[in-house]
């Protein structure tokens, strides 16, 4: 596992040392073949962002901060769970970038459709994610697990300011909540007068430091863009760059605080996911002082 100063040894020409070993179907001709896709076929269909079809089927994920922990993760929950997620068909490294060749799952974003699903449809939905939820949370972690990705390495979440690209493993959830917040200990600064602060920040230390259950395996990015649905059916659970073990409840503060300005969906979020108030507002605290906005 990672000290703190090992976290900070991640850059874009580092990330990918040591993880040959997680390319899928890493073959000359499949290499060859997504490659000169990428130049030919893909023109003939729109790209989203770092995802581009080259075909009716696949779609390529590159870009410099893919990371072959994806694919190895969309490959642990397809095989452990019954959760839809993309399957992999090649993943492999190219001039230091990840490229991620999958299926391209035939549906529409939560987002893209939102206009068009009744009450009756949305509801159903909601109840298939929290299903879906509750099998993946129930997963049982590694022995001796602390926050990690599905293969024990380190992870991705461009939501913390100081993860970039990638950070970790931490040996237990205290060592991640202790770099959460760049190692910050209240004996070091001193009480101020009026510092009205200083008690949230007392309450989110004591209660960061504490027991922790074990973890659990966390999505980390379920905004209305990453479900996709056909009608009143999910039919794939998408992007799981910001997936691994993380706390029993960073799934719920992920989605409360990366859908800040979706309203709609933010109050929806009891629907699919139990809510943890005390460790939300233990996350409210840490975010102003240590957060991303």
């Amino acid at each position: 596992m990672a000290d703190l100063d090992q976290l900070f040894a991640y850059d874009r020409d580092t990330q990918h040392e040591g993880t040959q070993h997680l390319a899928v179907n890493n073959t000359f001709i499949r290499r060859w073949i997504t490659l000169l896709a990428l130049r030919i076929t893909a023109r003939f269909y729109k790209a989203d962002g770092i995802c581009v079809p080259i075909s009716r089927n696949l779609i390529v994920k590159r870009g410099p901060f893919v990371h072959l922990t994806e694919a190895a993760t969309m490959e642990f929950v397809a095989a452990n769970t019954s959760i839809p997620v993309p399957r992999v068909h090649c993943a492999f490294i190219h001039n230091n970038m990840a490229y991620i060749v999958m299926e391209r799952v035939r549906g529409r974003s939560i987002a893209g459709a939102w206009k068009s699903l009744s009450e009756a449809d949305m509801k159903s939905i909601l109840t298939q994610l929290r299903t879906m939820l509750q099998e993946l949370r129930a997963l049982p972690p590694p022995p001796g697990a602390g926050v990690q990705s599905c293969v024990g390495g380190s992870l991705m979440d461009s939501r913390i300011p100081h993860a970039r690209p990638r950070f970790g493993p931490f040996s237990t959830i205290q060592a991640f909540h202790k770099w959460l917040r760049k190692d910050y200990r209240l004996e070091d600064h001193p009480p101020i007068k009026d510092d009205g602060d200083r008690k949230g920040v007392e309450l989110m230390i004591a209660m960061q430091d504490g027991p922790w259950p074990p973890p659990v395996f966390t999505h980390g990015d379920l905004n209305p863009s990453n479900i996709l649905v056909r009608g009143d059916r999910v039919v794939g659970i998408i992007d799981w760059e910001f997936a691994g073990w993380y706390p029993h409840y960073w799934e719920y503060t992920s989605v409360w605080y990366g859908n800040r300005l979706r309203h709609e969906w933010q109050g929806m979020i009891p629907d699919f996911l139990d809510p943890h108030p005390a460790e939300l507002q233990m996350e409210i605290t840490r975010q102003r002082g240590w957060g991303d906005f």
